[in-house]
């Protein structure tokens, strides 16, 4: 794969990132504004080559053999060779069910997750039966129709949703998620103007809410 991209009169050096989810329309307008900060901001730098919709085992091979530079992976202590961006974004993984569902007097428990995920413990006393997904959408329609029991998705998605409601179990797994590189010039110079843009959207964002305060004192 080539490693320099032209666009327009400029020279690009490629940046080949990865990440889990494959970001849709659908996907993204369940994000929070933070997140949707984060990837908008991801996917706008003109150098990235975006490997969306990975399964976590085969982005994390891509990533060992450096066929990505990048990945979006969870915030934590980097060994030497390996450097990431100072901006992270939290997801809240909970499990979803039909609204006044009783799932103890099930014998199993019937689980879906989006096959690009691992599968996460669960609180279930019960056996579990896990449903791979393609999209978390296909998820959501399987269990308004009783298709499977529960759903694992973002604490976000389906808040004003009429038949799915968060159970009442704690969340089944917390992420702090960033971009994180295969330390190399090319990755510190791409790293490094990914936070500046993000340390910009901060900014106008900061900007924008004291101005919003003001306005709300003079009217």
């Amino acid at each position: 794969m080539a490693d320099d991209t032209a666009i327009g009169t400029e020279t690009y050096q490629l940046v080949r990132v990865g990440n889990v989810a494959r970001i849709t329309p659908e996907w993204r307008k369940d994000l929070s504004q933070s997140q949707l900060r984060f990837y908008d901001t991801l996917v706008s730098m003109k150098n990235v080559e975006l490997n969306d919709g990975l399964p976590f085992g085969r982005l994390s091979g891509l990533y060992k053999r450096r066929e990505l530079d990048c990945v979006v992976d969870r915030s934590f202590k980097l060994s030497e060779g390996y450097i990431a961006s100072s901006h992270d974004i939290r997801f809240e993984m909970v499990i979803f069910g039909r609204q006044g569902e009783n799932l103890f007097d099930r014998n199993v428990v019937t689980v879906g997750y989006l096959a690009t995920l691992p599968q996460f413990p669960l609180p279930f006393v019960q056996p579990v039966e896990w449903y791979g997904l393609k999209t978390i959408q296909q998820g959501a329609d399987l269990v308004r129709i009783g298709r499977i029991d529960v759903l694992i998705a973002h604490r976000e998605m389906f808040a004003d949703d009429s038949v799915l409601e968060v159970m009442p179990f704690p969340p089944v797994r917390v992420v702090e998620l960033t971009v994180q590189c295969h330390d190399t010039p090319k990755n510190r110079n791409f790293l490094s103007a990914f936070d500046r843009r993000m340390n910009s959207l901060s900014k106008q964002r900061e900007q924008s809410t004291i101005i919003g305060g003001r306005s709300s004192v003079l009217f």
